[in-house]
């Protein structure tokens, strides 16, 4: 085991170490979510009631003979219909309020695995660089490490590495310059790095063949910056939840390569024909038994069977649930493609 094998063992030991607070606070979310529904039915009703009694009210004094023809009854007659609704569909209600928070606070978590992740590839970035540096033994690809350095700017700001990157690049230009210490500070670690970067950008056009320094991956993970979600690809389509879980996914796999074919509980008629279609030539067939009516999971349901698929069933309206079971799934389906391709005889 060298030091590159450390370094791959102890990111992969936080990354999971990362997972399992997220997925514990995640079930204590869940946990939360029905009693924090009732306390919101409780709310919802307690504040529209009164309102629903005092518009009734005032509503008995429009007699129907006087006012037959009267604007503000009908208005109070309308409004007495939609408290009355609203009343009804309380618990509905409340259960998009509380999801809607629950979406809020999840993606908290996600963030928070990201930065994590990001602060790990940074300092890992942080030391490729300074290797880079090192392994420079003429004044020319020295100077010319500022291009590679500069694509990485925003990223040694973020962990207060710039000034010790830049500050190793000036000490390598001077060790290999004819001409003494030519390389100083000028201005700020972010200014001076820019000047030596227009340098070796002179210096390139002036010859045919010029370096072209860059970083070895050796204690990064992966030369792409972390993102959990970019290397997955597949079909998906998804039964159930509501049009906000469905944004919040969408936005977290935006860099991956997952065709997404959704239909909401919220969506007509159309859209659910739509996403039937697609069952057939779908990697993965989830329906969100949480957040869906009975048709729809009846419509999922004989779609895959058609279609000879058998569908995963999560009793969840949670982001994170969501992703694990994509991620899981597709590579799953992955994994299996390639057993079946060595498998096969030559």
């Amino acid at each position: 085991m060298d030091i590159n094998d450390l370094d791959d063992l102890e990111s992969s030991v936080k990354d999971l170490l990362s997972l399992a607070k997220i997925e514990l606070e995640e079930k204590r979310l869940q946990q939360q979510r029905d009693e924090q529904i009732q306390q919101k039915v409780v709310e919802i009703r307690q504040r529209l009631e009164p309102l629903l009694q005092e518009t009734e009210r005032m509503l008995a004094k429009f007699g129907a003979g006087d006012f037959s023809d009267s604007v503000t009854r009908t208005k109070l007659e309308e409004k007495v219909a939609d408290l009355r609704q609203k009343i009804a569909d309380a618990p509905e209600l409340a259960a998009q309020m509380v999801d809607r928070q629950m979406i809020l606070n999840e993606e908290r978590l996600i963030d928070e695995r990201v930065a994590e992740q990001s602060a790990r590839w940074r300092q890992a970035l942080k030391d490729d660089l300074l290797e880079m540096i090192a392994e420079q033994e003429d004044f020319y690809s020295a100077t010319d490490a500022a291009i590679a350095i500069r694509g990485y700017v925003h990223d040694l700001k973020a962990i207060g590495a710039l000034e010790e990157v830049v500050d190793k690049l000036i000490e390598q230009i001077n060790a290999y310059s004819e001409e003494g210490p030519v390389a100083r500070l000028r201005g700020s670690h972010e200014q001076t790095l820019t000047f030596i970067y227009n340098k070796a950008l002179e210096n390139r056009s002036r010859v045919e063949r010029a370096p072209n320094v860059q970083p070895r991956v050796r204690h990064r993970t992966s030369e792409k910056r972390p993102n959990p979600y970019a290397q997955l690809e597949g079909k998906v389509v998804i039964f159930g939840g509501h049009d906000r879980l469905e944004t919040a996914v969408r936005n977290r796999l935006r860099e991956s390569k997952v065709e997404l074919v959704w239909c909401t509980a919220q969506s007509g008629p159309q859209i659910a024909e739509q996403a039937e279609s697609h069952v057939a030539s779908a990697d993965l067939v989830l329906v969100m038994t949480g957040y869906t009516s009975h048709k729809l999971t009846d419509k999922a349901m004989q779609a895959a069977q058609r279609a000879g698929k058998s569908p995963e069933m999560i009793n969840t309206t949670g982001v994170i649930r969501i992703l694990e079971a994509i991620e899981y799934g597709l590579k799953s389906q992955l994994f299996a493609r390639q057993v079946n391709h060595f498998s096969k005889p030559a």
